[in-house]
């Protein structure tokens, strides 16, 4: 191994054990109450060992959610190809759930504070979503006056508000499930808005 290999791998173990660090201590004190300082004493590092690594606090939680954007702008769009307007949505929510559940109730309580930045990001998820609702406009599976940009803040507002109960109740129903009946729920609302509009006084 060269020199610079080696600064490259001592690099990447410090940065994972300060992310492993934050986490630990994020599920302990919260995300605002964890400080860099708790982070930098865990780990035995210096501050400024800390931010050679990450920007921010905000900055830990990039590393999280890397993976799925990788997922959903790699691998999810070849699972939707050839699939129908229901079956596309029923995949993408049943593969965002399971993300939900593989980072784990202690994890996703630490991504749900106001803090949190990633939340506001336009990212590969959301973009994959807007694609299932602009073709589905297209094919004329969706009214030509829909608003995809619309549909798809409403329905993570949706996703992301059955996580937040899944959380509270530590997880003792099947995420899975319950996210697939509120997008139900969603679109029989979002499909009878022009009809319930021309039958209002």
């Amino acid at each position: 191994m060269t020199f610079s290999a080696e600064k490259k791998t001592e690099a990447g173990s410090t940065r994972q054990r300060i992310l492993s660090a934050a986490l630990i201590i994020m599920k302990a004190k919260g995300y605002q109450g964890t400080t860099i300082r708790d982070i930098c004493q865990k780990v035995g590092i210096a501050p400024s060992s800390f931010y050679s690594h990450f920007h921010s606090k905000s900055d830990l939680l990039r590393d999280i959610y890397e993976e799925s954007d990788r997922y959903f702008s790699t691998e999810l769009p070849s699972l939707l190809e050839g699939r129908s307007f229901k079956k596309q949505l029923e995949i993408f929510v049943k593969a965002y759930a399971r993300l939900n559940i593989e980072t784990g109730l202690d994890t996703m309580r630490v991504l749900f504070n106001p803090e949190n930045v990633w939340f506001s990001q336009n990212r590969p998820m959301q973009k994959t979503l807007l694609k299932i609702f602009l073709s589905a406009i297209e094919q004329r599976q969706l009214p030509e006056d829909t608003d995809p940009l619309s549909l798809v803040k409403g329905l993570f507002i949706v996703l992301r508000g059955t996580c937040y109960d899944w959380c509270v109740y530590n997880g003792k129903y099947n995420l899975e499930e319950a996210m697939l009946k509120q997008m139900r729920y969603f679109f029989w609302g979002v499909l009878n808005e022009n009809e319930k509009e021309e039958n209002l006084p």
